[in-house]
């Protein structure tokens, strides 16, 4: 099955409903999706609503993108809301604790809340379609693979027309089969670059944050 693991919504810092994210993924051909909104399950329950009333072909991982004390961590699976502010590996115990599964996203991708390593985490985003060259994604799945860590992609769509351009094949029939798999490596991936025109401007306002913050300590 065919998920895109990494989308955002209004309810963070997306610019579509749940309901057009929903559409599309249909569209692209995707069995399932994981709405990954930053420190909030907003996202999730709506599209969760949405799959049930709408008899929607779909299956839903619960997730949220988690502000850690270093960088962001995604938790798929998510039942509750994880505290932010906590270390990565502690949010990963917490994680588990849920019955969930802890995903480190563009672990090197610079001005991105990349935790800027890797650390002892269920899987690896080593695909995020929205980069410029690559050579984060190559370095994370170059690190993945030498701990022989389960791999995962994800579109990090801030848009309903870039789902699935980052799609991780999960050997699974349902959500819990899913989590399983992906804690297993049973994963496959898939990516097609986002378009610069959907994250260049977000790009160049993060490097001007950090060089205001830099300024400010200075």
């Amino acid at each position: 099955m065919r998920f895109d693991l990494h989308v955002h919504s209004i309810y963070s810092d997306g610019h579509d409903e749940v309901k057009a994210i929903l559409e599309a993924a249909l569209m692209k051909g995707l069995g399932g999706i994981s709405i990954t909104d930053h420190d909030t399950l907003k996202g999730s329950l709506a599209a969760e609503k949405l799959i049930r009333e709408c008899k929607m072909d779909l299956v839903l991982l619960p997730g949220v993108e988690v502000t850690t004390s270093e960088g962001h961590l995604i938790v798929l699976g998510a039942e509750e809301l994880p505290p932010k502010g906590r270390s990565p590996e502690e949010t990963t115990d917490l994680a588990h604790d849920m019955g969930a599964v802890a995903v480190v996203p563009h672990p090197y991708h610079p001005f991105r809340h990349a935790l800027g390593r890797i650390p002892g985490c269920d899987a690896v985003e080593v695909y995020n379609s929205k980069h410029l060259f690559g050579i984060a994604n190559a370095r994370a799945r170059l690190e993945a693979s030498r701990r022989n860590m389960p791999m995962v992609a994800g579109s990090d769509s801030h848009f309903a027309a870039t789902v699935g351009l980052g799609v991780t094949e999960i050997e699974a029939d349902d959500a819990e089969e899913a989590i399983r798999a992906i804690r297993e490596g049973r994963t496959a991936i898939e990516g097609h670059r986002t378009s610069p025109k959907y994250f260049i401007g977000n790009t160049f306002q993060a490097i001007y944050r950090e060089i205001g913050r830099g300024m400010r300590r200075i």
